[in-house]
């Protein structure tokens, strides 16, 4: 059996400062040396090669334990990624708030953990995350009932009446988001409704009373589904103007919750890719370059965030140009932009790198570049993977030949 190169993959998607902080954090950890010979051995490779590896480590104990030691070793880099992404990351906040209140408790500190409570408290409303909030209900509740004398219902009535209502806040949204989901396969499928039928029974679907547009959530999540599933159904429906009006709602929600933003990137860089492809759409011209030229990303916190960023930008920035007509600026941009696809490329989306090396390939073919072409386009070739875009594949082998 071929040997996992899982942990391979973990040490190349940390960048430079990851790596560096995980060496500290192996040492600080009282950790032998030999997890770091093991980790920068790995990450030399270019390709993983376990017998170099054993080859390399002969002599050493740990090497007759190749597998065990391996799966310390990813168990010890998650450690040190949680603890170095515990101010980046929404659910390691939350969830580091959740578990000082819970010593805090144990410990009989009990004024101190409804404090780490009511933070987590705060935090989660501002992430909209309503599963925390009934967690964290249901941990100061325990206080009230277990801890407080006479008084317990004062407390305790309020707390359940604001988790019942969370949870009737939480099922409507998933049922946007479950009809979120059904319509935006649909314009997978196709661009717009081909015949009246389609359109009469997705009539139907928009009276359900929860996409009434005075039922609006007044929730981030819910009322981001909410808006999404009107615009794509005005989009299929060729209403480009009321397209434009709700993917225009839903980037002004990310606008209005910065912290959101942040923490959540590659929502946020979605919902801009969209809104640049209805301005396409409306032939708004002039508002999409203005808006990409002025855009601003989120915090990038991975290379798999970067990765999205990456292709994100990369087909908009080609977009860019060709609204432009600025076919130098296009051809160079092709060729400087090379290198990081390469670096990019395990973790971008498959159709979006068929699509990306595609309208490489032509840039390099309108401008004589054959050779380079062909050598993309044969990448295309070989991307057995990929199904969805069997006409990109075709039109690349016409322009091969």
């Amino acid at each position: 059996m071929k040997p996992s190169d899982n942990l391979f993959k973990l040490i190349k998607s940390l960048d430079k400062s990851e790596k560096g902080y995980f060496k500290k954090f192996a040492l600080g950890h009282g950790k032998n040396s030999n997890y770091i010979l093991l980790f920068n051995a790995i990450d030399a490779q270019e390709v993983y090669d376990e017998e170099a590896l054993l080859k390399k480590f002969k002599t050493q104990a740990f090497a007759k334990q190749i597998a065990v030691t391996k799966n310390y070793l990813w168990e010890l880099i998650l450690r040190s990624q949680r603890q170095y992404r515990r101010d980046v990351s929404k659910f390691m906040q939350l969830n580091g708030l959740l578990e000082n209140g819970e010593i805090l408790f144990e410990k009989g500190l009990y004024e101190e953990a409804l404090k780490q409570w009511d933070k987590a408290k705060n935090l989660a409303i501002a992430y909209n995350e309503i599963p925390f909030l009934l967690d964290i209900e249901t941990s100061k509740r325990r206080y009230y009932i277990d801890m407080t004398a006479g008084n317990w219902q004062t407390f305790v009535e309020p707390s359940y009446a604001y988790s019942f209502k969370l949870i009737d806040d939480y099922r409507n949204m998933l049922h946007i988001q479950q009809r979120y989901v059904k319509i935006i396969n649909e314009i997978k499928v196709q661009p717009y409704f081909r015949t009246d039928e389609q359109k009469k029974e997705w009539d139907v679907f928009m009276q359900d009373p929860l996409l009434a547009l005075s039922n609006e959530p007044k929730f981030f999540w819910g009322k981001l589904y909410f808006n999404y599933i009107h615009n794509i159904y005005h989009l299929l429906c060729r209403n480009k103007t009321e397209a434009l009006l709700y993917i225009k709602n839903v980037v002004a929600l990310w606008d209005e919750n910065p912290d959101l933003k942040n923490m959540e990137p590659i929502k946020y860089l979605s919902a801009v890719n969209n809104y640049l492809i209805n301005l396409m759409l409306l032939g708004e011209k002039e508002t999409f370059i203005q808006y990409f030229e002025q855009f601003t990303p989120p915090t990038l916190n991975s290379i798999a965030q970067e990765a999205v960023y990456f292709e994100h930008l990369w087909l908009m920035q080609n977009t860019c140009y060709t609204q432009k007509k600025d076919f130098v600026g296009m051809t160079k941009f092709i060729e400087t932009s090379k290198a990081d696809l390469d670096k990019y490329a395990p973790y971008i989306n498959k159709v979006r790198l068929l699509l990306i090396r595609f309208s490489m390939a032509f840039g390099k073919t309108i401008n004589g570049n054959y050779e380079g072409s062909n050598d993309l386009l044969q990448l295309i070739f070989d991307s057995k993977e990929v199904e969805l875009r069997k006409d990109i594949q075709a039109t690349a082998r016409i322009l091969y030949y």
